[in-house]
């Protein structure tokens, strides 16, 4: 049963609350400390999305409004009404989040959510490769693998280079993602903090 979100709820779900068990450790399981920079991102943009996350056995669904214009990234999370529950900010690689409805409280750090905006959407293992297939890269300490066809990005996977911190994330692009333009629907599944978030893109406009 798809339960819809309070604004409260509405925020952990978006943030993935961590489960007691989701990490092995405060340090090797920890996300990278330094966040892409959402002006290395190929457009500007403004898209209204509908999200359904899974976690602990229960789904949930949420309304969100996600914008991108020059060095600042915008997560803008909807009531059932429409109307503002919270604002979570990135200019640079500063993060700050204020709370429109009812007081919240994080699960972990907000910058968190803003590493798996950009896994999905901005730090990818480089420019598109010249062929189908699979490119791989390593960059601070994570292995990257990427799989194309046809100019297209269909998953992007993020594993630990050494190996000390178990599962990995997995990003499926349904029909592929080009130039940047999110696909109407993209599956994350991520295996650290143990979550799963289907983003239907219902909407987008250039800025």
């Amino acid at each position: 049963m798809t339960r819809r979100l309070g604004p409260g709820l509405c925020l952990a779900v978006a943030c993935a609350a961590q489960s007691p068990t989701s990490r092995t450790g405060p340090t090797t399981c920890d996300y990278p400390t330094q966040l892409s920079l959402p002006s290395s991102w190929p457009r500007d943009f403004l898209w209204r999305q509908h999200l359904v996350a899974a976690y602990r056995g229960q789904t949930h669904a949420f309304d969100a409004v996600l914008q991108k214009r020059g060095d600042e990234l915008l997560l803008i999370g909807l009531t059932p009404f429409g109307t503002k529950a919270f604002v979570m900010q990135q200019a640079g690689r500063e993060v700050r989040v204020t709370s429109l409805s009812v007081p919240m409280e994080l699960p972990f750090p907000p910058r968190d959510v803003f590493n798996d905006i950009s896994r999905a959407y901005g730090q990818g293992a480089g420019a598109a490769p010249g062929s189908d297939g699979t490119q791989v890269v390593e960059r601070n300490g994570e292995r990257i693998q990427e799989t194309w066809h046809g100019g297209r990005l269909l998953e992007r996977r993020f594993r630990r280079a050494g190996g000390d911190c178990p599962g990995e994330i997995v990003i499926s692009y349904v029909g592929g993602m080009l130039d940047g333009r999110s696909p109407a629907l993209i599956e994350f599944n991520n295996g650290w903090l143990g979550y799963h978030l289907s983003i239907a893109t219902l909407s987008e406009q250039d800025l």
